[in-house]
């Protein structure tokens, strides 16, 4: 089905920044072109599908819109982040030797204006719009229409969590953070109806974790 070929596009695009971990590709690289173009492909899939099949809006067919009124959520994004933050703390106590993201990794190895300014568009600007579209927008809605919304968000959440380790295998302890994150999301484009809080609380997380890793000055390896 058409939702097989989103989730089958994100995957194949992965190879192209598999390389970034062994320091075959330059960061800015990754963070001005190469992550962009994927979430560019993204897009340009969704809104494909959009005009071929649905109402030819994206707002219309998964119900993506921006509401400033609900930048209030870049709060709850910002506890979240602490909460599972924490809750993470005995998990990854068990293997001291865990990994920082790759993306945060690639970051702290180059950490001039340009190459931080690139990250900060990135992860809190572009992938909260780009991931709520995939996952909350054309995902979750394909599994409410099949299943009650507990199953919906559920497997939504661990596909959201899932897809993230493919991409990086050193986001295995953080797991199940990203599947609470995922659970969040999904509950509020449930309750709300659009994607405007879930953008939010989204970049708010993002947000969060970037300025706190770019404070703690850390090296992590």
């Amino acid at each position: 089905c058409w939702l097989a070929g989103y989730l089958g596009a994100v995957l194949a695009s992965f190879p192209l920044y598999a390389g970034h971990g062994s320091g075959d590709l330059d960061s800015r690289l990754v963070f001005g072109i190469i992550l962009p173009a994927q979430q560019l492909a993204i897009v340009l899939a969704v809104v494909y599908v959009s005009r071929l099949k649905g109402q030819r809006t994206l707002r219309g067919d998964f119900g993506f819109r921006i509401r400033l009124r609900d930048a209030r959520f870049l709060i709850v994004g910002t506890v979240l982040e602490v909460v599972l933050t924490l809750a993470l703390v005995p998990i990854l106590h068990l293997d001291p030797s865990s990994k920082n993201q790759q993306l945060l990794t690639d970051l702290d190895k180059h950490r001039d204006a340009a190459t931080v300014a690139l990250f900060v568009v990135g992860a809190v600007i572009l992938a909260p719009l780009v991931e709520e579209l995939l996952f909350r927008g054309v995902l979750l809605r394909a599994l409410l229409r099949k299943f009650d919304p507990p199953v919906a968000v559920l497997v939504s959440a661990l596909v959201f969590a899932l897809v993230h380790y493919i991409g990086d295998p050193h986001t295995l302890p953080f797991l199940p953070a990203l599947a609470g994150l995922g659970a969040v999301l999904a509950v509020t484009a449930v309750r709300t109806g659009d994607l405007s809080a879930s953008i939010f609380i989204h970049a708010g997380f993002n947000l969060t974790t970037t300025v706190l890793f770019l404070a703690s000055g850390a090296k992590l390896s």
